[in-house]
C-alpha cells in the first residue's frame, strides 16, 4: 500500500500544527513552555505582551505558509516564490527583533 503523502509531508505537517499551536498559544497571552533565567518576560509584562502578540502572528504565518507550500508543488514557481518571500519576511523579522533588543543597551 503506497501512502498518499511522503514522510516528508507528514512530518513537515506535523511541523506546521505544532507552530501554528504556538502561534495560538501567544495571542492568547499564555506562558511559554520553557522558562529561561534570561528570559525578559517574566520581569516586565508589557514587553512580554509586545512581543507575545508579535511572535504569536510571525509563527502563525509561518504555519501557514509551511502548509500551503505543500499543496503548491505542482507550481514550482509559486512555491518558491512563496517561500523565497517567506524566508525575506522572516530575517526583516528577526533584525527588527535584534534592533529592538538592544535598542536600550
Amino acid at each position: 500500500m503506497q501512502l498518499a503523502f511522503g514522510w516528508y509531508n507528514i512530518i513537515e505537517l506535523l511541523f506546521c500544527l505544532v507552530a501554528l499551536w504556538m502561534g495560538i498559544r501567544d495571542l492568547q497571552g499564555k506562558d511559554p513552555p520553557i522558562h529561561t533565567f534570561f528570559n525578559q518576560y517574566d520581569s516586565d509584562p508589557e514587553y512580554r505582551a509586545m512581543w507575545q502578540k508579535k511572535n504569536g502572528v510571525w509563527e502563525i504565518f509561518n504555519a501557514m505558509v509551511l502548509a500551503s507550500s505543500q499543496f503548491l508543488g505542482n507550481f514550482p514557481t509559486l512555491s518558491n516564490g512563496v517561500r523565497t518571500i517567506t524566508v525575506i519576511v522572516d530575517v526583516i523579522y528577526l533584525i527588527l527583533y535584534e534592533i529592538w533588543e538592544h535598542s536600550a543597551d
